[in-house]
């Protein structure tokens, strides 16, 4: 396997990381297959720890691996989009983001999964999923126990993860302006806009450019004040290219 992280402001692709292990929000994490044994994916792929917020886009050279059985090895850990071509070196940046834009939008479990695992805080799941589903609420659960939990939680609350939600859905798959988005699918151009800098803070003017729902849930944890699981330093594959001078976690 090699691993390439395309800049999202660049279409710098390098590897490794250019600061301690880390990559900038925005990143897309690419991994070429050559060859898959039984049916098995690279451990790096499947580590909760490893570049949590890039999105990731698996090339191959054909079609053996369909993206329901890639997202079924990887048990929910990472959601992945797949990107068919024989020649490595021929997939192109606008290539990499249209597999991650055309991936199936994240559901109430997927976020709430990757929100518990970068907190560290599993208890809270299921009030999560009860934000991200309308309607649903936890058994046992009380409205009053939903916001308590949430107090006890962090800064944010049952209403400013449902705007968050809102956002990661209204914005995952089209890339254009926030506020024709916003018309498009019958929003209020205004609470978009302003959902947007409050969760992605000065990426906010990103937010339908890069694609991917990760980004935007670490960064509404990194603003939100969060305290967030360590996570595993990269081990370097070859030798380092020459950094973008923007790149910055």
């Amino acid at each position: 396997m090699s691993l390439e992280l395309l800049d999202p402001t660049s279409d710098e692709r390098y590897w490794p990381p250019h600061t301690a292990g880390n990559a900038p929000l925005g990143t897309i994490l690419v991994a070429r297959l050559n060859h898959l044994d039984h049916g098995e994916l690279p451990p790096a792929l499947g580590d909760k720890r490893f570049l949590p917020w890039c999105p990731t886009c698996l090339v191959l050279p054909d079609n053996r691996l369909s993206l329901e059985s890639t997202n079924r090895l990887l048990e929910g850990r990472r959601q992945v989009g797949l990107l068919i071509q024989a020649d490595w070196k021929s997939a192109s940046p606008m290539d990499i983001r249209h597999a991650i834009r055309t991936r199936t939008p994240p559901n109430a479990t997927t976020l709430a999964q990757y929100i518990t695992r970068r907190t560290g805080h599993a208890e809270v799941i299921a009030v999560l999923i009860d934000c991200f589903e309308p309607g649903r609420l936890a058994p046992g659960l009380s409205r009053s126990s939903l916001s308590r939990k949430f107090r006890d939680f962090g800064a944010y609350t049952a209403h400013d993860w449902k705007a968050l939600n809102r956002l990661i859905l209204a914005s995952d798959q089209e890339p254009t302006a926030l506020e024709r988005l916003a018309h498009l699918l019958g929003l209020d151009p205004r609470t978009l806009r302003k959902d947007a800098h409050r969760f992605l803070g000065d990426r906010a003017m990103h937010a339908t450019s890069w694609p991917g729902w990760e980004w935007k849930v670490e960064a509404a944890l990194r603003t939100g004040g969060y305290p967030l699981v360590n996570q595993r330093r990269s081990s370097p594959q070859g030798t380092p290219r020459r950094s973008a001078p923007h790149q910055l976690v």
